[in-house]
């Protein structure tokens, strides 16, 4: 029998290195005990995602309780730097069913609070995202950057449909991100790296044109945005997973994830993610044992500089197998 989760506790929380604002700072990521996402409750979710299952409360969470969640994360607050407070949900930010109204404006003004802080991010599907429901957010974050991510995953119909199951076309997102441009947010965009049925080579070129369409739309909204790259790992519990073991998919190289980031990093800010979620090596994006690890400092080398100069001289054997 699982154990009842307390709802007075986030799940999860790590402090990162990271660029805030163009200097060196802290990512304070902080996942929150929550219901987990109503998409995934009525549908099943997204063939990649596994987060509903393994990082959930059990029923809803009331806002007093989310705000204990942050006063125990509030402790692992960096001691210099500015830093980002991430608050994940599991799920969408903005639905009020997954995080009351009461709970989205004092979490976020909690969080601006805090010592350094000048960004605060949250996650939402695009439904979710409009004027209404930014503008109390907007008003919490006082001077803090109020960034909204929305994983868009594939800007291609049929992977993002077929392969992924989003739930949600590219006209929604536009309106999302146009909305986000007028109420003066800021907007983070995940882009999803060889999602289920796509090969290596299909997966780098739709990364790739996904970047440039997410940059494209960001530019004629002059809207403040950051893709953040994320190599597909295999959970269990998803269709992804079956796949997987059945030897029908295997996790992006990290030569891929290389090849993305040289080809688009001088469109707009890029951000790799490399959380290996406590899997098994075969399960995250890999080279060979012998320069997996070296890439893998490249890309976090990259991640706290912007700057595609850390991923110059990357070679291997490997590398053209």
């Amino acid at each position: 029998m699982t154990p009842m989760r307390r709802k007075d506790e986030p799940l999860y929380v790590e402090r990162i290195p990271a660029r805030v604002d163009g200097a060196d700072g802290h990512r304070l990521m902080v996942i929150l005990a929550a219901p987990g996402c109503t998409y995934w409750h009525e549908t099943g979710g997204c063939t990649n995602c596994a987060f509903p299952v393994s990082l959930v409360a059990d029923g809803p969470v009331a806002p007093e309780e989310y705000a204990a969640q942050l006063a125990v994360a509030a402790k692992e607050l960096p001691a210099d730097g500015p830093v980002q407070v991430d608050l994940y949900v599991s799920g969408s930010f903005f639905n009020p069913d997954e995080v009351p109204l009461a709970a989205q404006r004092d979490l976020v003004a909690t969080a601006a609070g805090w010592p350094r802080v000048r960004r605060v991010l949250v996650e939402s599907r695009p439904e979710y995202v409009d004027a209404e429901r930014l503008t109390p957010a907007l008003e919490a974050a006082g001077d803090c950057v109020l960034d909204v991510a929305i994983g868009l995953e594939s800007a291609s119909a049929e992977i993002r449909d077929e392969r992924i199951h989003k739930g949600f076309n590219w006209r929604r997102f536009e309106k999302a991100a146009a909305d986000l441009a007028a109420a003066g947010a800021a907007m983070t965009v995940y882009v999803l790296l060889k999602p289920l049925d796509t090969g290596e080579r299909e997966a780098i070129e739709d990364a790739v044109a996904t970047c440039e369409a997410v940059f494209a739309l960001a530019e004629r909204l002059a809207l403040p945005t950051t893709v953040a790259l994320e190599p597909c790992f295999v959970p269990e519990g998803t269709p992804l997973y079956d796949a997987f073991v059945a030897g029908r998919y295997s996790p992006p190289r990290l030569w891929s994830v290389v090849e993305v980031v040289e080809r688009v990093a001088h469109l707009g800010a890029i951000h790799v993610g490399l959380s290996d979620e406590g899997l098994d090596a075969a399960q995250v994006a890999h080279n060979c044992a012998s320069c997996t690890p070296v890439v893998r400092g490249a890309l976090r080398s990259f991640n706290r500089t912007a700057d595609v100069a850390a991923l110059a001289g990357l070679d291997c054997a490997c590398r053209e197998a």
